[in-house]
């Protein structure tokens, strides 16, 4: 047995020659030949380094022992595809024998965790400020800055174009200390970002094409002034011009003639090093194959010089791509038969590290047996070999695309039983509509009989019925869920019933009232009651509770000293400080509800120019 790595032989999958039959051989056994093929060093490769992460100590292990999170998911799919039943043998023997015990999900969690860090999120506004800081000015900052920087800020312009990022993360962004808006509604800024980067690191192969073109939009007044500040600091040349086009055709056809020639050289490289019988434009240079194909079509046409097909002839390419093609399919054939002689058989593996090219040659050669396409030259000399066509694919295998969704949809019903209805499914519950209708589908094709047996054991393992799903639960009381409403409106000041309240009813009734707010569901009567009670259907437009603490400490200032003109150096409460120059900011920007205006104006708050005008 030939191994490919030193300490690593032990986890190899043990061997059956070709004459014992696939149902006769041990569990997990293979063809000799799998221990020169890519994707069994690979997989092997892969499974000892993730074994050395681990202390010996440990015999048995999860994914979540494992440190490295990429490392986890890589175990996760081979999870999945051991439930689809779509694992290799080997592979799980190669796992089981490292010690895997094909647990996968989060670790028990300890009995006292330590306090938490700062979240995440604050953690790189606050790198994203210190990296902008770090330049002359913090959009010259924001321009230059780490590329992961960058990545975080525009996911959040993805998140606030999705709904999906909090008033108080958006607050904070538009108090960056760059204009946030040029990034969130720029289109045009990414690019240009990256491509000021590489121009001011000499990487740009157009430097002079694209200075040109900032010259000539600076010129005609179209360029914003935060681009020209960034040019300005590389000490930019505004007086610049496109370099001029080729003085005439002689030269335009010398230059392509060149790069032809550049071509070719390289062309004879590859054919020194691979022989004339390999295919080497596909397999080691990718740009090359077009190149090729396009010089045959020329010299067809009759559009190549004389001279340039002398040149051409003369290093050695062949203009007739058929006698070529004929050529590499023999050499390919030759070294099939080699194969054969070694090992005894001509299932080469697909990933044959010592030709990588042969394995797939092998397997197009199989597809197009099945389908009939082969001359009749070539297969009569592949069966002489033994060379059997390819095994049509089965109408399962497509399906099997399919199964990862249905295991991750199952795992979010699985957890609202386990949750909330002590794991089995009951006959009253509250399912969100997707959950609903997919419950429902399921039901139809185990009635048809689309399902395989192991979906119907999960769906069984939480009391699923076909016969009898869950009804939804009935009509809530509309005037006590009202009556509660208004309780805690007048106790809290606004209506974000946050998902941990110990009212969980009055959570589901706002996120339901809101949802029919979007489906056009409410009628006038429930409209007018729920604005009476001060009900706003859109929390983007309602004072954040976070606002009103910082308006609380505001209001006491006011209350002690006469006024609300809070320093900008105000050591004793520094954050009150920052909130005062964030509220003048904001107003400057039209970013203020009418709310917050007519609460600060109760204090005398002094605005910056003219009064505000509210964004609603």
């Amino acid at each position: 047995m030939e191994s490919s790595g030193a300490g690593s032989a032990y986890l190899d999958a043990p061997a059956a020659s070709p004459p014992i039959t696939r149902k006769a051989r041990p569990f997990g056994a293979v063809d000799p030949s799998m221990y020169q093929s890519t994707r069994y060093r690979k997989f092997r490769r892969t499974v000892e380094s993730l074994r050395a992460t681990l202390p010996d100590s440990l015999e048995q292990f999860a994914t979540y022992d494992l440190p490295d999170l990429k490392d986890r998911s890589w175990l996760i799919r081979y999870c999945i595809k051991k439930e689809e039943g779509a694992l290799a043998e080997w592979q799980q023997f190669i796992l089981e024998k490292a010690g895997f015990n094909w647990v996968r999900g989060r670790p028990p969690r300890p009995k006292s965790s330590p306090k938490k860090n700062k979240p995440q999120w604050e953690q790189k506004y606050e790198a994203l400020i210190a990296a902008c800081a770090a330049d002359a000015t913090p959009m010259l900052g924001l321009l230059r800055c780490d590329e992961a920087h960058y990545k975080w800020l525009r996911r959040q312009v993805t998140a606030i174009k999705a709904g999906k990022l909090s008033a108080a993360h958006r607050e904070k962004l538009q108090a960056l200390p760059f204009d946030f808006d040029i990034v969130f509604n720029g289109a045009g800024f990414g690019p240009w970002r990256s491509r000021f980067k590489a121009y001011a690191a000499g990487q740009m192969p157009t430097a002079e094409r694209w200075a040109a073109h900032q010259a000539l939009v600076h010129s005609n007044g179209k360029m914003p002034q935060w681009r020209i500040d960034a040019l300005n600091a590389l000490d930019f040349d505004w007086t610049v011009k496109a370099p001029a086009a080729a003085k005439s055709k002689e030269e335009a056809r010398k230059k392509i003639e060149g790069r032809w020639r550049a071509k070719l050289d390289r062309y004879g490289e590859l054919q020194a090093a691979h022989g004339p019988t390999a295919p080497f434009p596909v397999r080691t240079d990718e740009s090359i194959r077009p190149w090729v194909s396009r010089m045959r079509a020329l010299y067809k046409k009759g559009k190549l010089r004389p001279e340039m097909v002398k040149e051409f002839e003369a290093k050695g390419f062949e203009f007739d791509g058929r006698a070529a093609r004929k050529r590499e399919w023999q050499g390919s054939y030759q070294k099939l038969r080699t194969f054969k002689k070694k090992f005894g058989h001509v299932e080469v593996p697909s990933s044959y590290c010592e030709d990588p090219a042969l394995g797939k040659w092998f397997a197009i050669q199989q597809e197009r047996m099945r389908k009939g396409i082969l001359l009749p030259e070539k297969l009569k000399q592949l069966k002489a070999l033994g060379v059997p066509p390819r095994n049509a694919i089965a109408r399962t295998k497509s399906q099997k695309s399919h199964i990862s969704p249905w295991l991750k949809k199952f795992s979010e019903i699985q957890l609202i039983v386990e949750a909330e209805h002590g794991g089995r499914l009951p006959k009253v519950g509250r399912f969100p509509e997707r959950h609903r209708s997919w419950m429902k589908r399921q039901a139809k094709k185990i009635a048809s009989g689309a399902l395989d047996h192991w979906q119907i054991e999960k769906l069984e393992s939480i009391g699923f019925e076909p016969q009898h799903l869950p009804e939804p639960p009935p009509q809530v009381d509309w005037e006590d869920r009202l009556e509660r409403l208004r309780c805690f409106i007048k106790e809290h000041g606004h209506a974000r019933v946050p998902r941990g309240y110990t009212d969980r009813k009055l959570g589901a009734f706002v996120e339901g009232i809101r949802g029919r707010k979007r489906k056009g569901t409410l009628n006038e009567r429930e409209l007018s009651e729920l604005r009476k009670v001060g009900f706003v259907f859109s929390p983007i437009r309602e004072v954040t509770p976070a606002w009103r603490r910082e308006y609380e400490t505001l209001k006491d200032f006011h209350r002690q000293r006469g006024h609300s003109d809070v320093p900008r150096a105000y050591p004793e409460n520094q954050a009150l400080a920052e909130f005062v120059a964030q509220q003048r900011q904001r107003a400057r920007k039209g970013m203020l509800l009418a709310e917050h205006i007519r609460l600060l104006d109760a204090l005398d708050f002094r605005w910056v120019g003219e009064h505000p005008v509210s964004k609603d």
